[in-house]
């Protein structure tokens, strides 16, 4: 099973464990972890971009580029 390392929306790429200053932001934030959008129903797809500030920002752009992980990289490899 793979992981999402990055994603690249509109010229703005989030990393998982790297900061950043997302839109609408009033302050930066740390990625945590990326996910895939109700990737079984299949209703509506997308990206989650959740930082530590416990908010989210959700991608439902087809505009994306994902950059996958193999599942046996661990997250602290990525420091």
């Amino acid at each position: 099973m793979k992981a999402i390392q990055s994603i690249t929306v509109h010229s703005n790429t989030y990393t998982v464990g790297k900061a950043c200053h997302p839109p609408g932001f009033k302050k930066g934030a740390t990625v945590t972890k990326i996910t895939e959008k109700n990737k079984f129903s299949g209703l509506i797809s997308g990206f989650v971009v959740h930082f530590d500030t416990e908010t989210e920002l959700h991608i439902h752009s087809d505009d994306v580029i994902v950059h996958w992980l193999p599942r046996t990289v661990m997250r602290n490899d990525l420091k």
